[in-house]
């Protein structure tokens, strides 16, 4: 079967007061990892627009309404955009480190990042899961990439990329940790005291 394997999640670029935002970066792609099993595995990753839109706002102006959104309706929101054009460098880097259980049946990857001039962490949520009928093994969907301080994200214990791929491909979860003194995402200030 040809690629796009999941051809509902390629993005228009969104037009704004003549000015064009390119959103192929958040178009479908793959990448390969070897799992703590030694299996290669093919996971092909999918972005949805809450990488790039929000919530509306009282007095957002209309013309920020991204018309393929699964919002109801969802705003174009410049600072999630701007964050984005770094999300498969960020999924690069997790991939070859640890991500966090959260909530549901999702994981995150939590990289600390530049915004608007300070140090915040960037939430990345997604699923990781088995695919049939295709020749890939795992579908990553990135549900969400915003700054934490726009929305909290509690965190359940860490997991090794490579590890969470070979539970996955067998349709097992990685255990979540509820003790109060587990280990979280590190606080910016105090990442960047470290440096």
């Amino acid at each position: 079967m040809p690629r796009p394997y999941f051809p509902k999640n390629s993005w228009q670029p969104f037009v704004h007061q003549g000015t064009s935002y390119d959103l192929a970066h958040l178009n479908e792609y793959e990448f390969t990892v070897v799992d703590t099993e030694k299996q290669s595995r093919v996971i092909v990753v999918t972005f949805a627009d809450h990488c790039f839109t929000r919530k509306q706002k009282l007095g957002d102006d209309p013309a920020l309404i991204y018309p393929d959104s699964d919002r109801n309706p969802g705003i174009f929101c410049f600072k999630r955009y701007a964050l984005s054009r770094e999300l498969r460098a960020h999924i690069a880097r997790a991939a070859v480190g640890s991500v966090w259980n959260v909530k549901g049946d999702n994981f995150a990857a939590v990289p600390i990042v530049d915004s608007a001039g300070q140090l915040v962490q960037y939430g990345i949520v997604f699923s990781l899961d088995p695919v049939s009928g295709l020749p890939v093994h795992l579908h990553m969907r990135v549900k969400s990439a915003h700054p934490r301080d726009e929305q909290e994200l509690d965190t359940f214990g860490k997991v090794r990329f490579m590890h969470l791929v070979a539970l996955r491909a067998k349709g097992e979860r990685p255990r979540l940790v509820y003790d109060r003194h587990r280990n979280r995402p590190p606080h910016p200030a105090v990442t960047h005291k470290k440096k």
